[in-house]
C-alpha cells in the first residue's frame, strides 16, 4: 500500500471511531452500560403505572366479603373470638406474602356480667318499681352470635340510688390502609460503588492536622483572651463573642450569634456582700472584705465574690452550725445530732467540695436555715498549708483571700423559660415565681474569715471525716455561738434579664449534607449523590467569672487553634465528609444557658443529626494525663485518636493511649479506663439529655497523688485564674494544650471522615452491666427483669457487630442505614418525661445526675433515687421503666423488619 492508501485507511478509522462514540453516548441505554455511575434504583422516577394498577385491583365484591366474614362473629378484645380474628388477618398477610409477627400484651380490661345486665330503675318512694331497663339490647336477626350486654368500660362495679343520667359517646374510627410492596432488585455489586460516597477516611489528613496545631498559637490565643474580664451578659463578653466570630469569618467558616435574653444575677460592686459577727450589745467582732485582694495590681476588676441566683437580703441568727460538705448525707447526720427542731433559723457554714454549691444551699434551705456561707478549706485546696510560701503566688494552691464564685440555680437553662428556648416570642415565667431558685441568702468567703468565725463555735466536736485542716480551729457541729454571739449574712445581689450570645460556625460537609442528584455536568460526567446530614460538634463555653485562664479559655484558645488548622486545611483543598460545627457559649457559669437555650430551640434538627459533641471546657488543669469521660460508644473511637497523638512532657514516641496504659489501665479488660456518663457540670449536659448523642469531655489533668489527691485544681473560679498561673503553674510551654488541640481535633475527624459511624455498640453492655451492678438494692431479685433486658441486650448487640462484618462497605444504603441505627440507638434511652417530678430536663435514663448533686452522672438516676427514698414501690416502677427503655434500645438494633419480638 502506498502512503495515499495508508492515510485514507486512518481516516476512515477516525470516522468510525467518532461515529462509534456518538451512537455509544446517545443511542445505547445508559442505564446498562452506565450503571455504576447511574444509581438507576435511586433516582429513577416513580413508575405511575403502578398506582393504576393498584387502583384498577381493588375490588368492591372482596371488600364485602371480608367483611361478611368478619363479622360472623364477635371480636370483644380479650376473648377467645378475638384471638381468632387475630389469627385469620395472621394467616391472610402470610398467604399475601408479608412476613407476619402477632406480639402479646397482657392488659388491664374491662367487662359486664352477661348473666346479670347492668340496669337502670326508677322506683316510688315506697320502693314500687316505676320503670327498669332491660340490660340488654334487642336483636332483629335471631341467627346472629351472641354480643356482649351495654356497659361502659372500666366504671366500677356497685349500685347507687340516684337520679343518674349518664351521656357516654363513643367514637370509634378504623382507617387500614396498607400497602406492602416488596422487591428485590438483582443490581451487579458493581453498580453500587461510588467512590465518594464509600470511599475511606484519607488517614493522611489526620497527621496534616496534628503536625499543624501550634502551642505557640494556643498560647498567644490564652493571653490575649484573658487581657479582659468576659462576665456573661456584660459588654466585655460581646466583645469577646465578635472577637471569635471574625477568627472564624478569617478560617472560612459560615458564622451566626444567635442572641438569647435571659435572667443573669451580679452582686453590686459599690456594696460587697458580707458576713459579720457581732457582740450581744451590737460590737462588731469580725467583718468579711467581701472583696478579693489581687497580686498583680495591673490586672483588670473582676466581680466580687457571690452566689449567683441567690437573694437580695440580710438575714442574722445567734445560731451557727457546720454541715461538712453539706451533702444530704451531711445535713441528715447534723440534723440526727442537734435536732431538727434546732436548725430552724439558723445559719449554716459549709465548706466547698464533692457536690454542686447550688444543692449545698438548698439542702441548708430544705433543713430550716435562714443563711449559708461556703468556704474553700485548706485541706481540699491548700494541703501542704497556708504560710504563703505554700500558697498562691508562690504556687497554685488557694490562699487565705482566695474566694471561689459561682451559680446555685439547681437547674440548667435560662429560669425564665424551662424547658423552651428564650427566644423574643417566648412566653417568660414572673420572676416572684420561680421556686427553683434558692430563697435564703448565702455567701462564699474565703478560709482566712471563715477561720475566725469557726473559732467563735460551740457544741460537740465533729468526728475526723468532717474535720479541715484550719490552724488554731476546733471544728465543732455548733449551735448558739460564743459569748451570745450574732452572725449575719448581708447580701446585694440583683437579678436583671440580659442579652447573652452563641457563636457558631459551621463547616459544611462534602458528602452529609449533599444533595439528591442525577445530573450531567459541564464535562458531561454523571454526578450523583444522596440526601444526608450529619454534624459533628465541637463547643466550649466562653464565659468566665474572672479571667478564666483555666475555665474556661484554656479551652477558648485550643478550640481557635483547631479551627485555624481546619480552615486552612479547607482552604488547601480539604472537605469533611460530614459537616463539622463549632460552638462558643454564652452565660454557661449561670447553668449552661446559652448551650442549653440553642439546644432547646433547635432541638428537632440537632437531635436528628449530631453524631457527637465533643466539650472542651477546662482543656487543661496539668500535664499527667489526658482524662475523659464519654459515651460507651465513643470508646474505640477515642482510643484510636489516643494512639495518633503525642503525650504532653514525655519521652519522644510516647502517645495519649501509651500514657494511659501507663498510669491509668484497667486491669480486667487490659484497656485505659474511660469513665462513663457526664452529669451536667458542662455544655455537655443538653446535648446529653436533650439532643441524645454520644458525646465527650476530657481535660488534661494534674496528677492527684502529687497534690495530697486534690479533686479540683485549686484556684477555681477565683481572681487568680489569669495567664501567668497558667504560664507559671500549670503548662510552661502549652505542650498540654497542643496535645489536647491535636486529640479533639483528630477525634472530630474520626468522626467526620469514616464513612461507617466509629461508634461500638457492644461498649454499652459491660457499661449496662457495670451500672446495674453499682444499685444497692436490698432485695437482688427486684433488678432480675433489668438483668434479663440486659443479658438480651448483649445478644442483640453481638448480632449487630457480627452484621458489620458482612456489610458490603461499597454500598451506601448498606451504610446508611447502619448509622441510622448506631444513631438512633443512644437516643432510645431518652424519656420524654425525663426522672420523673421536677426532674423533667434529665431525660437520659443509663446516665444524668442525681438529685442530690447536679455535678455527678449516676447510673440509673431514677432507680438510684428511688433507692435512696426507701419506697419500695417506687423502686419497682422506676427499675420497670429502665428496663423498658433497655428493651427499646434493644430493638433499634435489629433489622427493619425483625425488631418485635416473635
Amino acid at each position: 500500500m502506498d502512503k495515499r492508501s495508508y492515510l485514507a485507511t486512518f481516516l476512515i478509522g477516525i470516522i468510525a471511531l467518532g461515529i462509534g462514540v456518538t451512537i455509544g453516548y446517545f443511542g445505547i441505554n445508559k442505564q446498562q452500560t452506565h450503571a455504576i455511575l447511574k444509581y438507576d434504583r435511586l433516582t429513577r422516577q416513580a413508575d405511575q403505572q403502578n398506582y393504576q394498577t393498584f387502583i384498577d385491583s381493588i375490588q368492591a365484591a372482596n371488600i364485602e366479603t371480608n367483611l361478611k366474614d368478619l363479622t360472623s362473629r364477635p371480636h370483644l378484645a380479650g376473648l377467645p373470638e378475638d384471638l381468632e380474628s387475630a389469627q385469620v388477618i395472621e394467616q391472610r398477610w402470610i398467604t399475601d406474602g408479608l412476613k407476619v409477627t402477632k406480639p402479646k400484651y397482657n392488659v388491664l380490661l374491662s367487662y359486664p356480667d352477661d348473666n346479670n345486665p347492668n340496669r337502670v330503675t326508677l322506683t316510688n318512694s315506697d320502693g314500687t318499681v316505676i320503670f327498669q331497663t332491660a340490660g340488654v339490647e334487642h336483636v332483629y336477626d335471631t341467627t346472629q352470635p351472641k354480643t356482649v350486654n351495654p356497659f361502659i368500660a372500666y366504671t366500677p362495679n356497685g349500685t347507687v340510688s340516684s337520679l343518674l343520667i349518664i351521656v357516654a359517646v363513643v367514637a370509634t374510627a378504623l382507617a387500614l390502609g396498607l400497602g406492602i410492596i416488596i422487591g428485590h432488585f438483582a443490581v451487579p455489586k458493581t453498580s453500587w460503588k461510588y467512590d465518594r460516597l464509600t470511599k475511606p477516611a484519607d488517614q493522611r489528613n489526620y497527621q496534616i492536622f496534628i503536625n499543624s496545631i501550634q502551642a505557640t498559637n494556643i498560647e498567644t490565643n490564652l493571653k490575649d483572651l484573658t487581657s479582659r474580664p468576659h462576665l456573661a451578659g456584660l459588654p466585655e463578653d460581646l466583645e469577646s463573642a465578635e472577637v471569635i466570630e471574625q477568627r472564624w469569618k478569617t478560617d472560612g467558616l459560615q458564622v451566626t450569634k444567635p442572641k438569647y435574653n435571659v435572667l443573669l444575677s451580679y452582686p453590686d460592686n459599690s456594696n460587697p456582700n458580707r458576713v459579720t459577727l457581732t457582740n450581744s450589745d451590737g460590737t462588731v467582732i469580725f467583718q468579711t472584705s467581701g472583696v478579693e485582694p489581687v497580686y498583680d495590681t495591673t490586672q483588670p476588676k473582676t466581680v466580687n465574690p457571690f452566689l449567683a441566683y441567690t437573694p437580695n437580703g440580710t438575714v442574722s441568727s445567734t445560731k451557727l452550725y457546720y454541715a461538712n460538705y453539706g451533702e444530704l448525707e451531711d445535713l441528715q447526720k447534723l440534723a440526727s445530732i442537734v435536732g431538727n427542731v434546732s436548725l430552724q433559723g439558723s445559719i449554716i457554714i459549709m465548706r466547698y467540695g464533692r457536690i454542686f454549691r447550688g444543692d449545698k444551699v438548698m439542702h441548708a434551705q430544705y433543713f430550716g436555715a435562714i443563711g449559708a456561707i461556703l468556704y474553700n478549706d485548706p485541706a481540699d485546696y491548700a494541703p501542704f498549708g497556708t504560710t504563703p510560701d505554700q500558697v498562691y503566688d508562690q504556687k497554685w494552691y488557694m490562699p487565705p483571700s482566695g474566694v471561689q464564685r459561682g451559680a446555685t440555680f439547681p437547674s440548667n437553662g435560662d429560669p425564665l423559660t424551662p424547658i423552651y428556648p428564650s427566644t423574643d416570642y417566648m412566653y417568660r415565667m414572673r420572676e416572684e415565681s420561680l421556686r427553683f431558685l434558692p430563697k435564703i441568702p448565702a455567701q462564699p468567703i474565703g478560709y482566712g474569715e471563715a477561720q475566725i468565725i469557726l473559732q467563735h463555735m460551740q457544741g460537740n466536736e465533729v468526728p475526723v471525716e468532717w474535720r479541715g485542716t484550719l490552724s488554731n480551729v476546733v471544728y465543732r457541729y455548733g449551735g448558739e455561738l460564743l459569748n451570745a454571739s450574732t452572725i449575719e449574712v448581708k447580701t446585694y445581689n440583683r437579678l436583671e434579664r440580659k442579652d447573652t450570645y452563641n457563636v457558631i460556625g459551621i463547616m459544611k460537609g462534602e458528602i452529609e449534607p449533599g444533595t439528591v442528584s442525577s445530573i450531567l455536568d459541564t464535562n458531561k460526567i454523571e454526578k450523583f449523590l444522596i440526601l444526608l446530614d450529619r454534624y459533628v460538634v465541637i463547643g466550649n463555653h466562653r464565659d468566665a467569672w474572672s479571667l478564666g485562664s483555666l475555665d474556661p479559655t484554656s479551652g477558648t484558645a485550643t478550640l481557635l487553634e483547631i479551627t485555624r488548622v481546619l480552615g486552612e486545611m479547607h482552604k488547601n483543598g480539604f472537605r469533611p465528609r460530614r459537616s463539622l460545627m463549632f460552638c462558643s457559649w454564652g452565660a454557661e457559669e449561670y447553668g449552661l444557658i446559652g448551650s442549653v437555650e440553642y439546644v432547646e430551640e433547635y432541638v428537632k434538627v440537632l437531635g436528628a443529626r449530631i453524631v457527637s459533641y465533643l466539650n472542651l471546657d477546662v482543656a487543661v488543669d496539668g500535664f499527667y494525663k489526658v482524662d475523659v469521660k464519654a459515651s460507651p460508644m465513643l470508646f474505640d473511637a477515642i482510643v484510636e485518636a489516643g494512639k495518633m497523638v503525642p503525650s504532653a512532657y514525655d519521652p519522644a514516641g510516647q502517645t495519649v493511649y501509651g500514657k494511659w496504659m501507663q498510669v491509668d489501665r484497667n486491669n480486667v479488660t487490659n484497656e485505659p479506663r474511660i469513665r462513663h456518663g457526664l452529669g451536667s457540670g458542662s455544655d455537655y449536659f443538653a446535648f446529653d439529655q436533650l439532643a441524645g448523642s454520644s458525646n465527650y469531655d476530657a481535660t488534661y489533668r494534674f496528677n492527684p497523688a502529687d497534690h495530697k489527691n486534690l479533686r479540683s485544681y485549686p484556684l477555681y473560679h477565683t481572681s487568680y485564674e489569669v495567664f501567668s498561673m497558667m504560664k507559671t503553674f500549670v503548662d510552661p510551654d502549652f505542650l498540654a494544650h497542643r496535645t489536647m488541640g491535636q486529640f479533639t481535633g483528630v477525634l472530630a475527624l474520626i468522626l467526620s471522615e469514616s464513612p461507617v459511624l466509629p461508634l461500638n455498640i457492644s461498649r454499652y453492655t459491660s457499661a449496662l452491666i457495670e451500672t446495674m451492678n453499682s444499685l444497692k438494692v436490698t432485695n437482688p431479685i427486684d433488678l432480675d427483669p433489668l438483668r434479663n433486658a440486659i443479658n438480651d441486650f448483649g445478644k442483640t448487640a453481638q448480632d449487630f457487630a457480627a452484621r458489620s462484618k458482612l456489610m458490603d462497605t461499597e454500598n451506601p444504603y448498606e451504610i446508611r442505614i447502619y448509622n441510622d441505627q448506631l444513631l438512633q440507638f443512644e437516643r432510645a434511652f431518652l424519656n420524654p418525661l425525663g426522672q420523673g417530678s421536677d426532674y423533667t430536663e434529665m431525660k437520659h435514663i443509663i446516665y444524668a445526675p442525681p438529685k442530690s448533686n447536679q455535678y455527678a452522672s449516676s447510673g440509673f438516676p431514677a432507680v438510684s433515687d428511688a433507692i435512696i427514698s426507701g419506697s419500695k414501690t417506687e423502686i419497682e416502677y422506676q427499675i420497670a421503666i429502665a428496663t423498658y427503655f433497655v428493651r427499646g434500645a434493644l430493638s433499634t438494633l435489629k433489622e427493619f423488619d425483625k425488631f418485635i419480638a416473635v
